[in-house]
């Protein structure tokens, strides 16, 4: 099959879909479940949380089917989607950056989350937060600081704004930019 028939196969699909066609999102399901995982994977290191994740992107997904641009690629979008889905439940984890943190708090913290989460929960949720770091730290760093506001420590943009005296617009432009850093990051 060539390229433009397979593509209006896809849009074909992607239309049944967004009309309610449950065998047409089990279609989508089964093409992008797995490469979903896998990416998801490379952000949460933890296969259960990967796979909650990859679930609420396809639900996030079929929600707003109907906000889809068809001149671009559905596994671009679908991707964008699994990668904010996943910055959320980073965010929702309410994670400190290491980097401002004393060695005080750093040892309390750890208690307290030794004390909550299994040993093995603990164990991913700081490989994760290693993960996040870590592509952070290969940002430019122009970047990096509203990364870590947003993505680790969870401040609501106006925050941020204040925190770094930039307009909100700016703000809203470097996360943006920053989301998409991470994305290529990751990819790579």
């Amino acid at each position: 099959m060539q390229n433009k028939e397979k593509k209006n196969v896809d849009l074909k699909i992607i239309e049944l879909a967004s009309k309610g066609d449950s065998a047409a999102c089990s279609t989508l399901v089964n093409k992008y479940r797995d490469a979903l995982i896998a990416y998801i994977s490379n952000i949460i290191p933890n296969y259960e949380d990967a796979e909650d994740i990859c679930q609420d992107s396809f639900q996030k997904c079929f929600d707003n089917l109907s906000s889809y641009n068809p001149k671009y690629a559905f596994s671009t979008w679908l991707y964008t989607i699994a990668q904010n889905t996943s910055f959320d439940f980073l965010r929702k984890n309410r994670i400190p950056s290491a980097s401002t943190l004393t060695e005080v708090e750093i040892k309390a913290k750890k208690r307290a989350s030794n004390t909550a989460l299994s040993p093995e929960d603990a164990m991913i949720n700081n490989q994760a937060i290693e993960n996040l770091l870590k592509a952070i730290q290969k940002m430019p760093p122009i970047y990096r600081r509203v990364s870590e506001l947003r993505f680790i420590q969870d401040y609501p943009l106006e925050e941020i704004s204040i925190e770094l005296n930039l307009p909100l617009n700016t703000v809203k432009t470097r996360v943006r930019r920053a989301k998409n850093l991470l994305n290529e990051i990751w990819k790579s």
